[in-house]
């Protein structure tokens, strides 16, 4: 019986969007029948959690029915979960129970009823009329509000349990998706979320507008904008020296890679840890604030050269480019978008002083890095950035390939020279077999031919907004 009147559901189903594809349905008529399909869908949502609860019980499934109707339903397990939930509640309250049965109450509100019977007991919830009238007239936005203030009321330590109970789910979580992205996913009680979200809000605000000086194919949208806030809202200041300035010692280490040449190619090859292969590009970026340590190997796998790295800008060499520019050099972003900026790149023997830096903002660099946009050094000592009108015009340096030093003369330095021979900006290009040997090691182990380097990038000064 109950399998017939399923069947003829959907038959009846089948012929609605059958005689709606015709297109000759008058539009009031379907605003009609779309009244009813809401009954419909309460009902069928209600059979479903009944049916899958009574088999769960049938069965000793212990869940409620929440795998049976997950399996059977085509739901994700936390939308069973919480169907399975809701419906357990509003049986406590039978007019809730039958009103969302018929309909007269959207199922987001009925989720928000079921929360506010767990919260404050299914009697409160029975003895309020007016709670089940907001519940039918509300759109589930206005009523979400409306039931978070009702449970307050009820509640006699100004909302200070709902906090407690908030605080003690609090959670965050990071796991691999199956795209090979990152993904977070995190709940925090309301104060801590409000102000969490308001920060990061600001800053993709202020990334946002900042885009609007780009070409609009470059620009990013408000959901990429809030990503790289969030990057950027937890990078900690570290000073020079390694010391953080909550007090804390050592080097953070935000991300950890490996990097070689390639015997074959003599092109440099990144990798994460776990084998994630970075391009070019990227290691540029995450290497303008890293501390790099240089360590060539020899085929066994011995490490027989360790370098030593100092290329990140001081405290003191911050605070005179901050004298000296107040901001961007380029487009004027206030200090706490920019970077220091090695003009004549650390891996082409470019010196870690005021000379040869400047303060470039996140966009300004990103251009750098991107979009081969290049600095020309003025003889009265200023600099200016330019757009790629002319690449033939601007050095390049492929990867593990560049010369020890600039050529001289060399008057505009850009992407080319900046990052592509390697690590950008302040980091060193790991060094390929015969430098280190002109340091200083024996040439008594011909047999090196591979560099690797590890890498920790981290926030390289005071200021609050180090992007990477």
């Amino acid at each position: 019986m109950v399998l017939a009147d399923a069947r003829q559901a959907v038959a009846a189903a089948n012929r609605m969007l059958a005689t709606l594809r015709d297109g000759g349905v008058a539009s009031d008529e379907l605003r009609a029948a779309l009244e009813q399909t809401r009954v419909f869908m309460a009902a069928g949502t209600a059979f479903q959690s009944a049916a899958a609860e009574l088999i769960a019980a049938r069965e000793r499934h212990g869940d409620g029915g929440a795998e049976v109707l997950a399996v059977s339903a085509g739901l994700s397990h936390s939308e069973a979960r919480s169907q399975v939930k809701t419906a357990q509640a509003l049986h406590k309250v039978p007019k809730l129970r039958d009103a969302v049965q018929a309909g007269e109450v959207p199922q987001a509100n009925a989720r928000r009823l079921a929360e506010a019977i767990t919260k404050t007991g299914s009697d409160a919830v029975a003895g309020d009329d007016s709670l089940l009238g907001q519940a039918s007239s509300m759109r589930p936005e206005q009523f979400r509000r409306a039931a978070q203030r009702w449970i307050t009321a009820q509640q006699d330590d100004d909302g200070a349990s709902e906090h407690a109970r908030q605080r003690a789910k609090r959670y965050l979580r990071f796991y691999d998706g199956e795209d090979g992205m990152v993904a977070l996913h995190g709940e925090f009680d309301k104060i801590t979320g409000t102000r969490i979200h308001n920060r990061i809000r600001h800053i993709a605000e202020q990334l946002l507008g900042n885009d609007r000086k780009l070409p609009k194919a470059d620009r990013r949208q408000f959901a990429q904008c809030m990503a790289d806030a969030l990057d950027r809202a937890t990078a900690p200041a570290v000073a020079a020296d390694g010391v953080r300035s909550d007090g804390g010692a050592g080097w953070v280490a935000d991300i950890t890679l490996v990097a070689h040449v390639d015997d074959a190619t003599g092109e440099l090859v990144a990798e994460l840890s776990d084998g994630s292969r970075l391009p070019p590009e990227v290691l540029e970026e995450l290497s303008c604030n890293a501390r790099w340590t240089g360590l060539v190997y020899d085929r066994s796998g011995d490490a027989i050269w360790r370098s030593r790295s100092r290329r990140t800008v001081t405290d003191t060499q911050w605070q005179a480019l901050l004298t000296d520019y107040g901001g961007c050099f380029h487009c004027g972003a206030p200090p706490s978008m920019c970077q220091a900026h090695h003009i004549v790149p650390y891996s082409k023997g470019g010196e870690t002083s005021v000379k040869n830096m400047v303060m470039v903002c996140w966009n300004c660099h990103h251009k750098i890095h991107h979009h081969d946009w290049f600095i020309e050094t003025h003889s009265d000592g200023t600099h200016t950035l330019h757009p790629p009108d002319n690449p033939a015009l601007q050095p390049r340096y492929g990867p593990a390939h560049a010369d020890d030093h600039p050529p001289r003369g060399a008057g505009r330095v850009g992407s080319a020279d900046h990052g592509r021979c390697g690590p950008a900006c302040a980091a060193e290009r790991p060094p390929a077999p015969e430098p280190p040997l002109r340091r200083g090691r024996s040439p008594a182990r011909p047999e090196s031919k591979t560099s690797r380097t590890s890498v920790s990038t981290r926030a390289r000064d005071p200021a609050p907004a180090t992007l990477w």
